[in-house]
């Protein structure tokens, strides 16, 4: 029995991704464009729904990339930023404190004549 116990090993633990398991950026971007798109594409801004617009967005695309298998050990988080196109400029800044090698995100935008719309997802890999 004691033989038995040395030569069971624990399961392997990963502190990093595998090649080829990183943040799934492209399938992440087309799934942001694809819910902004499918939401949006017809749009005039209304500032009365503009607050449902922008959670149905983010729970979208929340939904899409939990249920995709590429996104294994990652913890993501959607942000969306919906406003009036009305010719002025705008400023969207984030900041993040994580791991370089592991972490990532993608920014998608979104815009009409009458409205435009800013999507990122934040992709964390879990330790």
């Amino acid at each position: 029995m004691q033989e038995e116990e040395l030569t069971s090993q624990p399961a392997a633990y990963s502190m990093r991704p595998a090649f080829g398991e990183s943040f799934p950026l492209p399938i992440v971007k087309n799934i942001i464009n694809s819910v902004m798109t499918d939401k949006l594409k017809d749009k005039t801004y209304d500032k009365d729904v503009a607050k449902n617009w922008t959670r149905e967005i983010a729970d979208d695309v929340n939904q899409q990339i939990a249920s995709n298998p590429k996104v294994k050990r990652y913890k993501h988080v959607v942000q969306v930023m919906l406003g009036q196109e009305l010719g002025a400029g705008s400023t969207y800044l984030s900041r993040c404190c994580w791991d370089c090698d592991c972490d990532t995100s993608v920014t998608e935008v979104f815009s009409n004549t009458s409205l435009f719309c800013v999507c990122t997802v934040f992709g964390t890999y879990q330790y």
